[in-house]
């Protein structure tokens, strides 16, 4: 994975892609992970050109429904009303608990997203493929089991850098990953964890072109199981010895006062 990243940076610099702009809004990501719209300023600087997916996405069946019926996959993921009468198992319910849990919107991304303009060069059905890519991103916490805290996000970044060679996304994950090497004491565990991230994006079925709104309405078990959706056992495992270690903490200042 390293040696794919290096590449990956190899071939940004030979382009003269923005890589100075990408770093200083990977420090300001870094000093804040909620600052989503550095995302953006990341992607924006290290794009490349146009997305090579959407071709083949256009010729898919998924595609042709989705383009010739315009269907926005966030005004599905914005119905809290019709997700909360889903069954308890499937996707779509466990994406509404996500969301509300985390105190999120489907709108947030999208808001982030659109400091820059539209690429006057981008068709409109491009357009709308590029923005379900993004409105994916919380669905795909859902399925991976991935959480929102620093590591869950960056290996479903890694997963997701896997999925679609996207620069930018690769830059961030190759930063955390440089960063967790420099500050955590459990680097190699951690560094594992992100790793063990890109392997299960890279043998997942290819993500981009799935049916979302048909497998919001799937058990949550069966659609990890159409899109060979694998256990993050090391990213588990981390957090059952974080939360052992929370509570024994906990236990230590309980019994000293």
């Amino acid at each position: 994975m390293f040696n794919e990243f290096l590449n990956f940076f190899k071939y940004t610099w030979e382009k003269r892609i923005k890589p100075f702009k990408a770093f200083k809004a990977l420090r300001a990501l870094s000093a804040n992970k909620e600052d989503t719209v550095q995302v953006f300023h990341i992607i924006e600087a290290l794009k490349g050109p146009k997305n090579r997916y959407f071709k083949d996405f256009k010729k898919s069946n998924v595609g042709k429904r989705i383009l010739k019926d315009r269907i926005h996959l966030i005004d599905i993921l914005k119905n809290r009303d019709y997700l909360e009468k889903l069954p308890k198992d499937t996707l779509g319910y466990k994406y509404c608990q996500f969301v509300y849990d985390e105190n999120l919107t489907a709108d947030e991304l999208a808001e982030a997203s659109e400091i820059y303009p539209r690429d006057k060069n981008t068709s409109d059905e491009e357009h709308l493929f590029n923005k379900r890519l993004r409105d994916m991103h919380d669905l795909w916490h859902v399925t991976t089991g991935y959480g929102r805290d620093a590591l869950g996000e960056l290996s479903l970044l890694a997963f997701t850098y896997a999925q679609g060679k996207n620069r930018g996304i690769g830059a961030i994950t190759l930063y955390g990953y440089w960063q967790v090497g420099r500050f955590s004491k459990n680097k190699m565990d951690l560094r594992k964890v992100i790793r063990q991230g890109y392997r299960l994006g890279k043998n997942a079925t290819f993500w981009a072109f799935e049916d979302w709104e048909k497998l919001l309405e799937l058990p949550l078990l069966e659609v990890r199981e159409q899109l060979n959706s694998k256990k993050p056992s090391l990213y588990q495992e981390i957090l059952r010895k974080y939360i052992a270690l929370e509570e024994d903490t906990t236990e230590e200042q309980t019994v000293a006062v």
